[in-house]
């Protein structure tokens, strides 16, 4: 088990390694490109990294391209007398165009993010979301050209009591809806982070409920309160670690089922799913972490007929199980006098 552990822990720390590098390689190409004869020394210190790793990240740019990579479909990198010169392939000459739908997604990730807290002096981004918002119409008034927003004030407010518990390192008090289970229940947290991942926002902490580290979707905490009690975080917390999978806990299984078109949209917005693969008749499979049978009995029959193919047997039968057990509760009320 231990060796497990630290298995586990070596490739944590690998791929964050990895992560740090390919962010490093995507903010330094933009800036040697602009800066045509740019020293590898500039370019370690600004992106705070050392010149032997700048020099094996180049190296590393020059074997990418497109499929073929021959000379006109790999970038070009080129070191003389410690001097960077980029030249990229073709096809980075034509400039980047958006689809409709995700122009209005990043103007509505943006007008998002601007009005949570601690985003006042955001001045950049404003001014990027104030031309995007002019080509697509955003301000063309109240006749129905233009694009509303509206931020809940509720999930901004919890937010914002949740940093200033990280910044405090202080321990919060939450009223959480689980999903998996569908209960209200009322947890201390320490937390630890606030990320990002499959497009919302995620607490990341110690739930002293259980006593393991959990995640919590922000959009369905209800309340916090920010405590007195310390809260510090782990010696060597990845946060980066949260932002690619599910973490699997003991007891926890797989729940792999088929949903309809018509009821796919509100499904992948309301329940956290693993994967997700759309068939050629419209319906999706997908796969999603069930705390129980009798949770995974709850998902199908909110469905009904518009879920198929599930998996495991035992989550079917527990199904068929508790709809028999709501149809003799059902039968077991007295109809109400005729008025």
């Amino acid at each position: 088990m231990e060796a497990t552990r630290r298995g586990e822990l070596a490739l944590t720390q690998e791929a964050g390694r990895l992560e740090r590098r390919l962010r490093r390689i995507l903010l330094m190409l933009p800036y040697a490109i602009r800066n045509p004869g740019v020293t590898v020394g500039e370019l370690a210190q600004r992106f705070d990294a050392s010149s032997e790793k700048v020099v094996e990240d180049l190296q590393l740019v020059f074997l990418c391209g497109l499929p073929g990579y021959g000379p006109g479909d790999l970038i070009d990198v080129a070191i003389i007398e410690d001097r960077v010169f980029v030249d990229m392939a073709d096809y980075f000459a034509a400039p980047l165009r958006l689809t409709p739908e995700e122009a209005v997604a990043l103007y509505a990730g943006g007008e998002a993010l601007v009005a949570l807290p601690g985003m006042e002096e955001a001045d950049a981004l404003k001014r990027a979301l104030a031309k995007l918002g002019d080509v697509l119409g955003a301000q063309e008034g109240a006749d129905g050209g233009g694009i509303e927003m509206r931020i809940l004030p509720g999930p901004a407010a919890h937010l914002a009591r949740l940093r200033d518990a990280l910044s405090r390192r202080r321990r919060v008090a939450i009223e959480y809806m689980s999903a998996s289970r569908g209960e209200l229940t009322a947890r201390e947290v320490d937390p630890w982070a606030l990320i990002v991942a499959w497009g919302r926002s995620y607490l990341v902490g110690l739930d002293h409920l259980s006593g393991e580290e959990r995640m919590f979707r922000t959009d369905r905490v209800k309340s916090v309160t920010v405590t007195d009690a310390d809260a510090p975080a782990p010696d060597r917390f990845e946060p980066q670690r949260y932002t690619r999978a599910f973490l699997d806990r003991e007891g926890e299984r797989s729940l792999e089922l088929e949903i309809s078109p018509g009821v796919a949209r509100w499904f992948l917005d309301y329940y956290p799913v693993r994967s997700v693969i759309e068939l050629d008749d419209g319906w999706r499979r997908v796969e999603m972490t069930a705390s129980s049978d009798h949770w995974a009995a709850t998902v199908l029959l909110r469905l009904g007929v518009e879920a198929r193919a599930a998996q495991p047997t035992t989550a079917v039968e527990a199904a068929a199980r508790l709809a028999d057990a709501i149809a003799v509760a059902h039968e077991a009320v007295p109809e109400a006098a005729p008025r």
